[in-house]
């Protein structure tokens, strides 16, 4: 075989990663072996969900009562038999992680967890095995807000498998958690209420607004250099709170009444992706004043805004560019352009102006039957397509797509002392 020469203008600083893989490739180059059926490297089994990382979090609500968590073993490519495949929950190994997390978390007690299957095997000629299910129960008897480590790794495999060190393991974080630890996806994605649609009997809820309080909690994962536009909730040309705009900054908070825009473009009050934030807006028609609060705390402010005309959500005619949306507003849906890609719950609509105390108190919980409340969408069901309004009002929000609920969801609470 030619060795071909090297540029000598190839940079110095290649990575190793890169070099082992070129590494790698000239050895199966030099190699008269078939693999068209096999690989020039060993075989290996690991398990799936610990294939990018060895950590896990599992947090739930406090008031859960069970869960359940999956995972498989896998082959890096089919062998010539069948391999069996044995996990194990690995005492051993909490001082390790501990270790490495910097912690000092105890093991999670076997009488809350049962697997449905310790053993599975991988058929010959095929890289999965069977799905195993551990269950959990009794999860209100832990301690609120403790963690707890459930390390569970690959035993043993048959015929000699040799075992992928680094996702061998998955270590489970188990935590039952006083905050919230639901919230749906808006990436791809948004929700719309039928109720607030013309001729709905519910409509009416919404319409008439003198006073108007939207409240949620978002995370945004990415602003997108291509999206002007992060929308959280209301209509499009109307009633519209969202983030950023043409000529505005993309990460700054921003609400529409009639087109009539508020605040000025001010960097010192963008948010940041990956944080959670609960936002609000506030609006009196009559009186023409209008706020906007981050985690209960004002942002901005104005004065003489609006038209004085009521808003109504409700009975809108312009066709579905301009309905009630939550995660988006305009444009064809398959673009999905103008959506938060991010997170989203506790979602709700007032009809009267909640005051600052008000909003702090409240920031993660609110009671469904508190006067004024016109629509609440918790978004805490963790799966399905509907997300229920827990007023009395029933106007359920429904996904445009499949909705997605993230896993190791866990909302600061910023308001506790």
């Amino acid at each position: 075989m030619k060795t071909k020469h090297i540029h000598r203008d190839i940079p110095l600083f290649v990575s190793f990663a890169g070099s082992v893989i070129i590494l790698l490739l000239l050895v199966a180059a030099c190699d008269n072996k078939d693999y068209s059926k096999a690989s020039p490297f060993d075989n290996a089994v690991y398990i799936d969900v610990a294939k990018v990382k060895d950590v896990a979090n599992f947090t739930f609500n406090n008031l859960k009562q069970t869960g359940q968590q999956e995972l498989s073993a896998v082959l890096a490519y089919p062998a010539e038999q069948d391999i069996d495949v044995n996990f194990q929950v690995d005492p051993s190994l909490i001082g390790y992680y501990n270790a490495r997390l910097g912690t000092n978390y105890a093991m999670l007690d076997a009488k809350y967890y049962k697997f449905s299957t310790q053993h599975v095997v991988i058929p010959k000629g095929d890289v999965n095995s069977e799905v195993v299910t551990i269950g959990f129960s009794d999860l209100t008897d832990l301690d609120i807000d403790t963690n707890f480590l459930l390390p569970v790794t690959i035993q043993q495999a048959s015929g000699g498998m040799g075992l992928l060190k680094g996702s061998k393991t998955i270590c489970y974080i188990v935590r039952r958690s006083s905050a919230i630890t639901t919230a749906v996806s808006l990436s791809n994605n948004y929700f719309e209420v039928p109720g607030f649609e013309k001729d709905s009997p519910t409509a009416d809820v919404v319409n008439g607004l003198t006073q108007l309080t939207f409240e949620a909690i978002i995370r945004v994962n990415r602003f997108d250099p291509k999206n002007e536009i992060s929308t959280i909730m209301g209509i499009e040309q109307y009633c519209l709170f969202r983030l950023g705009d043409s000529g505005f900054p993309k990460q700054q908070l921003q609400f529409a009444a009639n087109e009539i825009k508020f605040p000025k473009a001010d960097e010192g009050k963008l948010l940041q992706p990956s944080e959670w934030y609960h936002v609000a807006v506030t609006y009196d028609t009559e009186a023409k004043t209008a706020a906007i609060y981050v985690d209960g705390k004002l942002q901005s402010t104005i004065e003489d805004y609006g038209t004085g005309e009521p808003i109504n959500l409700g009975k809108q005619t312009r066709g579905k560019d301009f309905m009630f949306k939550i995660g988006h507003s305009y444009g064809e849906p398959e673009d999905m352009t103008r959506q938060l890609d991010g997170e989203i719950c506790e979602v709700r609509i007032w009809n009267v102006i909640r005051s600052q105390e008000e909003i702090y108190k409240n920031m993660y919980d609110v009671d469904p039957q508190t006067t004024g409340l016109k629509a609440y969408w918790k978004f805490n069901e963790g799966k399905g397509d509907i997300a229920k309004d827990y007023t009395e009002n029933g106007n359920d929000a429904k996904a445009y797509a499949k909705a997605i609920w993230p896993e190791g969801i866990e909302v600061t609470q910023k308001n506790k002392e």
